[in-house]
């Protein structure tokens, strides 16, 4: 794969290379390839004389992931590569491989048929020869993933973001993708606004960004994300216990019919990327979680401290505390002990900040 052999594009000058008008050609047609099926990147590639056209293809798929990665449309991206790469990876994978090349990427995939007590061990070896295409697809999967947050981390220069080409690029990228399944934001009653996703806690952020990318969280990790979304959308304020009492209540007690079903839609959609989606059995199962016609209850999402120990459930994974998680009152305990609390948190910030400046005003 291209990443194996970016040591031969290392000398380039970056910012020639990424503003450069054949590249720039280059780019949009394998964005197109990646995302509409158009395989005429290979014929232009192809057409190029006199250039090394594996040198070439190694620094447009670099060039593109970085321009990628700092857009909204990196976790499709993602999906989309693997699921058309995946083949080069898979003919060249053994059907035995070392448990701990085997570890690397099932421990970082959270994909249910990788989980290592389902697979065949012979001395020190997993056999892997039934999953081979799901260990592939999550093998790019993975790396990808840990590029794009490599790529992230550094801001880029000024006169790269404010190209008048890069900008071009992105503006072609929203041209030629549809989302599916997700808004920008949800809506709460009282707020009016879009919610930014980095308003939700590391926890959900970090099951979200694996289902949109194509990956298989836990059924645990999914259940839990789903019901923090259904309470994130209409009941914010929802906690599992009042008063030291499990609050049993269904959907319809905080939502209309009608938005159930435009809820359980939106959700079904999203989940149309996990590698073992069945759109009814997935439909189901949210209708059970919220609480809606198989079910008269909501389940809810976990408290944190159940995030952290787990049991195997596959949560504690997506626990990656930050800032906010870790703030403490006045006697020292936790201000944030459920998922929704960070949420909550995030929008009375933004409203007494917009409060204020309206005060001074």
């Amino acid at each position: 794969m291209f990443w194996e052999n970016l040591n031969k594009i290392k000398d380039l000058d970056f910012f020639d290379e990424i503003t450069d008008n054949h590249n720039i050609k280059l780019i949009k047609y394998f964005l197109k390839y990646i995302f509409k099926d158009d395989d005429s990147y290979h014929e232009l590639l192809n057409a190029y004389i006199g250039i090394d056209k594996e040198f070439k293809n190694i620094l447009i798929n670099y060039l593109t992931l970085i321009i990628i990665a700092n857009t909204k449309y990196y976790n499709l991206y993602i999906k989309k590569y693997a699921e058309k790469n995946y083949k080069d990876v898979m003919n060249k994978l053994p059907n035995e491989i070392s448990i701990w090349e085997f570890i690397d990427t099932a421990s970082l995939s959270r994909n249910n048929d990788l989980h290592l007590e389902r697979m065949d061990l012979d001395k020190g070896f997993v056999n892997i020869y039934r999953v081979k295409k799901t260990y592939a697809i999550e093998l790019i999967r993975v790396k990808l993933k840990e590029m794009v947050e490599r790529i992230k981390s550094y801001e880029l220069p000024k006169e790269v973001k404010n190209n008048e080409k890069i900008k071009d690029i992105i503006t072609f990228i929203g041209s030629i993708v549809k989302f599916e399944g997700i808004a920008e934001g949800i809506k709460i009653s009282g707020f009016k606004g879009d919610i930014p996703k980095e308003w939700h806690p590391p926890c959900i952020r970090g099951i979200l960004e694996d289902i949109l990318s194509g990956g298989s969280p836990s059924h645990y990790a999914r259940r839990s994300f789903v019901v923090y979304w259904f309470c994130a959308k209409f009941n914010p304020n929802l906690r599992p216990i009042e008063n030291g009492e499990l609050v049993n209540i269904g959907a319809l007690d905080i939502a209309k019919d009608n938005e159930i079903e435009d809820f359980l839609n939106e959700i079904v959609a999203m989940f149309n990327t996990v590698g073992d989606f069945d759109a009814d059995k997935t439909k189901y199962y949210i209708s059970h979680n919220i609480g809606y016609k198989v079910a008269n209850h909501i389940t809810h999402c976990e408290y944190c401290k159940n995030w952290k120990e787990d049991g195997g459930k596959g949560l504690s994974y997506y626990c990656k505390p930050d800032d906010i998680c870790r703030m403490k009152n006045k006697n020292g305990k936790p201000v944030i002990i459920h998922p929704l609390d960070y949420l909550c948190y995030n929008i009375n910030k933004y409203q007494n900040s917009k409060k204020e400046k309206k005060e001074k005003k």
